[in-house]
Order: structure tokens, then C-alpha cells, then sequence
């Protein structure tokens, strides 16, 4: 008895504080892994998500998570992702955008879908639409 009301209360408390998001892997690739560096989405001088970009399996992949401290003030979002695919390294405006991904119901993590740019110059994109405000993006670095 006393087992089941300790195992009962860590389930409970999974609930309550829920951990960072675990999710460092793209659904069906569990070898890739994160290139580049993080970029992060800013509204009203505060980071509210995470952008990611994941090699491996042959394909790219963009990542966001929105973060708990944007989710807890009650606005309503929508978010999307891609990978920028640019021309060079030099370039600073991406010539194209792959393996997009979007969902307008509050995703608290979004990937984008596999994109074949292993060869070519990415970062990954991600932008989160604010209702009533407006659009914040960001990008992670610039792998080549």
C-alpha cells in the first residue's frame, strides 16, 4: 500500500512539474543528432521557443519547442517549421524552405519533415504566430 501511494504521487508529480522537453530526436531517426547551433524565437524582449536543426538517416530536420514560461501566460499560438536551404554560405536570405511543418493548435514541439539537404548550406527555421499580435521567427546557425 504504502509503494502504491508513493508510486501514485511521482506520477502525480510528472504531471505537475513537468521535466524540459526530451524529445532530441526526430520521430522515426533515433541517431540523429542536433548540428549548429540553438536559435531562439523572442516576443517582447523574452525567448519563448527553441530552434533546432538535426542530422541524420540521410535528411535534415527543423525542431521547435515552445517554452513553458510563453505557454503559461495564456496566449493562443501557432507554429511552423522548416529547413532554410541557402545558395552559399555567404548567403544571408535562404533560397528555399524544405521538410516544412506547421500546426495551429498550440504544439508544444513541432518537427519538420525530413528534408534531403544533407549537401547543402541549412539552418533550421521556426516561427510562432501569436494570436492577436503577430509573427516571431528565428533561425539556428548555418550548417554547410
Amino acid at each position: 500500500m504504502k509503494r502504491a501511494i508513493i508510486g501514485i504521487a511521482f506520477v502525480l508529480l510528472g504531471f505537475v512539474f513537468p521535466g524540459v522537453a526530451s524529445a532530441e530526436t526526430p520521430p522515426g531517426c533515433a541517431s540523429a543528432a542536433q548540428i549548429g547551433s540553438t536559435g531562439y524565437v523572442k516576443w517582447r524582449g523574452n525567448n519563448i521557443a527553441s530552434v533546432k536543426q538535426f542530422a541524420g538517416c540521410g535528411s535534415n530536420y527543423s525542431y521547435v519547442y515552445v517554452w513553458e514560461s510563453f505557454r503559461a501566460t495564456g496566449r493562443y499560438w501557432g507554429t511552423q517549421t522548416a529547413i532554410a536551404v541557402y545558395g552559399s554560405a555567404g548567403d544571408s536570405t535562404p533560397d528555399s524552405y524544405k521538410g516544412g511543418n506547421s500546426s495551429q493548435f498550440a504544439p508544444v514541439e513541432l518537427w519538420g519533415k525530413p528534408a534531403s539537404t544533407l549537401s547543402k548550406c541549412t539552418a533550421a527555421y521556426g516561427m510562432i504566430s501569436v494570436q492577436q499580435d503577430d509573427n516571431f521567427t528565428a533561425f539556428s546557425s548555418k550548417r554547410c
